[in-house]
Order: C-alpha cells, then structure tokens, then sequence
C-alpha cells in the first residue's frame, strides 16, 4: 500500500478523484494538508497493564515499549466509570466526560453519538494531515484530513456465526452447517477436508441467502478430536462502510490479499471446551492485519497518526485466569498450565507490531501510549475471566522528553496533551489538562482558547441499531437478555450507512 500511502498524504479528496494507486492529477486547489511540524503517534494498547508490562520488562522482553518506556514520561493512566472502550475512548480523545461528549454506553455508542469534537477534528480542521484507525466508537467513519479505519462496535459487521462456530467432523462431512455457513456447506467441507489438525484454512468466501448484494467470509481451524473450528460471517461487500473515503476499504483488502476483519471475535464462548485452542490464534490473525493496514501508511507525511490496538484486551478477558490459577476455584490445572502465556503473548505480539510501526516512521516523533482500562482477576471466584481495572497505563516519548516516573493522569488528560505536542491550543471547556510532567520537561507554554466547538452539543440521539445490539450481545459486551433499545426511523441512521 505505500502507493495508497502517497495518496492518503497527497489528500483525502484526491483519493476519491484521482484514484488510490499513484497520486496523480492532484492540483493546487487539492493540495495536501501541512505536513510540516511537530507529529505525533498515539498507540492505544486496550487494557494494557503495567503490571504485565513490567513482569515482561523484568524478564528482558518486551524491547521496544521498554526503550519507549525508560526515555518517556510513565505513569498510571486512570480510567472513570462506565470502563467500556467506547465510552473511555472518547473521553480520551475529546478531553471531555461522557455526560459531556455523548457516547456514554454501549446504547450510545457510534460515531453519530459523539456530540463534541474529537481530536482528529481539530487536527484536520487545522490542517494537519491525520489518520485514524481502529478507535473505537468510529463507525460510520467521519471526514478527517487523511483516512480513517473505523473501529468497532459496527452494525452488521458480522452477518452470523456469533463469536465463531465449533461443528463436528460428521455434520461437516454431511455438508449440514447451521446458520450463515450452510449456504457454503460444500465449499466449506471440501476446504476441511484437507486441513490437517492445528492448521488453518485461508479465508473462504460465503454466500448469504436472502442478502445478493452481500459478501461474507470465513476461516475455518481442524480442533482435532473430530471438531472444527468455524470464524464468525465477516462481512466483506462494499456496502460495509468502514473507511473514509469509502473506497479505500477495498484498496485494503486487495494489498492484503484477504478480507480485512474490522472486529474479531468477543470471549463470551469462553466457558465452551474448545474456545482456548483458537481463540487467540484468530485474535493474533486479525490484529496482525490491522497493524499492517496502519504500518503501510506510516512512511508518509503525516502529523497525527492514532492507532488502537486492541489484542490485549480480547486476550485479556478469555486468558487472564490460566495466568493467575490461584486467583480462581475449580480451574482446570491442565489448561491452566498449557495456555499460562497467552495473555503475555499478546503483550509479546502488541510489542512487535509497535516496533513494526515505528521502524516505518521517518524522522523524529512523539509516541503516546493509552490504554482504557488494565486487568484484574474476576472477583467471582467461580467464573474464568479476567475483569476491567480502572488502573491503565500511559507513556510520553519524544524531543526534549527523558525517562521519568510521573504522578498519575485520568483518561481525559491524553486528548489536551496531543494537542500541545502537536503546538495547538487547548480549549478551556476540556475537563482534561496537559499531563504536568510532559509540559515542565518541554518548558513551553500551554495555549489555550475557550472552546473548539461552534454551537452547544445536541439534544437527544437514537441508541444504536438492532443490528449492532445482537453483535454486542453475542461479543459478551452487554447481557443476552437485556432487550434491544427503541429506534425510531432518522434521515440518516447509523444502520444506513452500512448498507
């Protein structure tokens, strides 16, 4: 994609006219935002912990959030109630609280609920090149001044299959699969067939009845012990709307030479027998994607670069346990001993995709971590999963700045301090401030104006889609039987916009 890449710098607008392969045909009434001055990098580890972080560090692993880590500013990063990514992510990057921005729980938790401006708002209205991806409570995508990936949670996204399907050797040799698959039972047992036990499938396209203009695809894992492993319906077809502009989602896919997974699957299967053996396998799958989807435009002359990563966090809930077995009653001692280092594994992961990311980088660059929320163990004893602590991380690294520990920062901190790395003011109607230990090592003023918003923030919003609700629910996110909220029909609703 470094052609693709050239464009996104060139401007999001030539993107659409002139083609994503080469930049060309770009005039002076399209000309790329400023791509000069100071830039930035935030990498969202969502639930990273320092106290996983440091064991590894302890033990001469992870090298390049260490080297981050002992040349930056540190600290606790703490969260503020609800801890769900949405509603946290957009605290942290409007400054502001959720009573104040909109997306306040996973009823209210799209792109169309944020009633403030974000950071990538002020940025390209400021002209500064900035791209965005993976942050939650994105979808639809907005307008920024390069691109933006949405992130989840998305409607439609997943058109069936709940977190994945585990089917037995007999019904998938019968060509008898249930639900989204059953259309595809012939291709997907042809492709079974020849799996051997532990391999993976490439992904396969599924047709969906009653949806002709829809496309889906599926992996598929041999269990072994005559099971199979079956990923959710991603859906894939154009219509999907995931990026802006629009046409870039299939610019991705082709340089990736498969689907690219916006949302992986959630943990709440993780009491079934099998879920261990490929849950995180397919996690590390589609978060590799992601990453290389961003790597691929960091070359380029941005200014603002955010990415989320969210690996740790789907680890987290469905692992954590068989890290602390003594934390929990009744735990299987056997898979406690063989998946003990998945959650460290996906810290092992994040650490080399943050490396791949910055060795794509040229030149001098402000790198900030965040995470939403860190880890505990449940405090139900009885149920194996790891719980949301409201002790996250933070981590400042660049020009003028030395490794230092620093007082604890809350969550609505990270958006004013991005803004004065980058030399633009902070509005004073930000509950967040710039983190003191970062402004006293650069000795600069802090500037400030009144607001960045041109009108009060809107009234009331419709929650989101029927759609959505059902992936939520499936994903572990919201209870099964909490009952979907009331919609009514809008101009231009959320669901619209996948279609």
């Amino acid at each position: 994609m470094r052609g693709l890449s050239c464009c996104a710098a060139a401007t999001a607008f030539a993107l659409i006219v002139g083609g994503l392969g080469g930049c060309k045909g770009a005039s002076e009434e399209t000309a790329a935002p400023a791509a000069d001055g100071p830039r930035v990098l935030v990498f969202g580890i969502d639930g990273g912990t320092w106290d996983v972080a440091r064991e590894l560090f302890d033990a001469g692993e992870l090298p390049t959030l260490r080297a981050l880590y002992d040349g930056g500013v540190h600290g606790v990063l703490e969260s503020r109630p609800p801890a769900i990514s949405p509603v946290v992510w957009s605290t942290i990057f409007t400054g502001r609280p959720h009573s104040e921005h909109g997306v306040e729980s996973w009823k209210t938790s799209h792109s169309t609920h944020r009633k403030v401006k974000a950071v990538w708002d002020i940025t390209s209205a400021a002209g500064l090149l900035t791209h965005v991806f993976n942050v939650p409570s994105t979808w639809p995508p907005t307008e920024v001044s390069g691109v933006m990936v949405s992130g989840f949670p998305l409607s439609g996204s997943t058109v069936g299959g709940n977190t994945g399907q585990v089917v037995s050797r007999e019904r998938v040799d019968a060509k008898r699969l249930p639900g989204c698959y059953a259309e595809a039972s012939e291709r997907l047992a042809a492709a079974a067939s020849r799996l051997e036990a532990g391999a993976w499938s490439d992904y396969l396209d599924v047709p969906l009845r009653g949806r002709p203009g829809w496309k889906a695809s599926v992996r598929i894992k041999n269990l072994g012990g005559g099971n199979y492993y079956m990923t959710p319906c991603y859906r894939t077809d154009e219509g999907m709307v995931i990026t802006y502009p629009p046409e870039l989602a299939a610019e991705i896919q082709e340089d990736l030479g498969e689907p690219y997974v916006a949302e992986g699957p959630g943990w709440s299967k993780h009491a079934e027998p099998e879920t261990p053996g490929y849950l995180s396998q397919h996690l590390v799958q589609v978060s590799r994607n992601q990453t290389r989807v961003v790597r691929d435009f960091m070359g380029g002359p941005w200014q603002l670069a955010i990415y989320v990563d969210t690996l740790v966090d789907r680890v987290s809930h469905p692992y954590w346990a068989y890290m602390e077995p003594q934390n929990y009653d009744g735990l299987d001692p056997n898979k406690a001993e063989k998946y003990k280092d998945e959650v460290r594994d996906a810290y092992r992961e994040t650490d080399l995709q943050l490396e791949a990311l910055l060795d794509a980088i040229d030149g001098e660059v402000y790198v900030v971590l965040a995470s939403d929320h860190g880890f505990h163990s449940s405090r139900n004893r009885d149920l194996f999963i790891g719980t949301h602590d409201f002790d996250g991380i933070f981590l400042v690294n660049g020009p003028g700045l030395k490794g230092t520990s620093a007082d604890r920062a809350f969550i609505e901190d990270i958006g004013p301090t991005v803004l004065y790395l980058l030399g633009l003011p902070v509005a004073g109607d930000m509950k967040g401030k710039v983190i003191p230990a970062v402004a006293a090592q650069l000795a600069r003023p802090i500037s400030k104006i009144p607001s960045y918003e041109t009108s009060e923030p809107g009234g009331d919003v419709e929650p989101v889609d029927a759609k959505t609700w059902r992936q939520l629910q499936e994903m572990g996110y919201v209870d099964p039987d909490e009952p979907a909220p009331r919609t009514q029909q809008r101009k231009q609703s959320a669901e619209s916009v996948g279609k």
